[in-house]
């Protein structure tokens, strides 16, 4: 069966992501350093994973993000507003030092303790997650999936859904930041109720 015309195949032979973009959230994954230090690190291959409390991410098993999970059996995620583009980027700083453990520019991050869980969250975010770590999935060609229980969340007094004010409003007020792979960003801050069929049920 023929393809229609306006349709490129394309080679799996390298990421087929890096061909167009797709929307994806943008978080900031933190995690204790073995020396009682603290990590942070941007991730955008993150979301629920499933209609309750479950949140994963996806990392590298060469980076200090996924070794302090494994090891603390913990991690917590901040989702920062679109005003904060500037510091959710210098979380993605390389270390560096005589053994690359030094990552200078978290200095540049205020932050807050957790409340449950041995981590720090980032100021002026509006979305707070604290985890437990209870599973991996390893081997996805170099990569991981890391699974936690939401064992405590926290939101912003405005970004909060409540009866009394329309989800649109809300966005329009307060944007949501969105990451647009590879390496573009997005504000969102108009929406629209999506089209559901009568009697969908998730």
């Amino acid at each position: 069966m023929s393809l229609p015309e306006s349709l490129i195949s394309l080679s799996l032979d390298e990421p087929v992501w890096e061909r167009c973009f797709g929307v994806f959230p943008l978080v900031l994954v933190g995690t204790r350093e073995a020396d009682g230090g603290h990590d942070l690190a941007p991730k955008h291959l993150a979301m629920p994973l499933s209609w309750r409390n479950w949140f994963g991410f996806v990392c590298t098993p060469r980076h200090r993000t996924y070794q302090n999970a494994l090891r603390s059996g913990v991690f917590t995620v901040s989702y920062p507003r679109p005003e904060q583009v500037l510091i959710t980027s210098l979380a993605a700083a390389p270390r560096c030092g005589e053994q690359q453990q030094d990552k200078p520019t978290l200095q540049a991050l205020p932050v807050f303790p957790a409340t449950v869980v041995d981590g720090v969250l980032v100021e002026g975010c509006y979305l707070y997650l604290e985890c437990r770590l209870e599973r991996t999935l390893d081997e996805l060609d170099g990569n991981s999936l890391l699974i936690g229980r939401v064992v405590a969340a926290h939101v912003h007094v405005d970004a909060l859904r409540d009866e009394e004010r329309e989800d649109n409003e809300l966005i329009h007020d307060h944007p949501l930041f969105a990451y647009l792979y590879p390496a573009r960003f997005a504000v969102i801050d108009r929406s629209q109720g999506f089209p559901l069929p009568a009697g969908f049920k998730r």
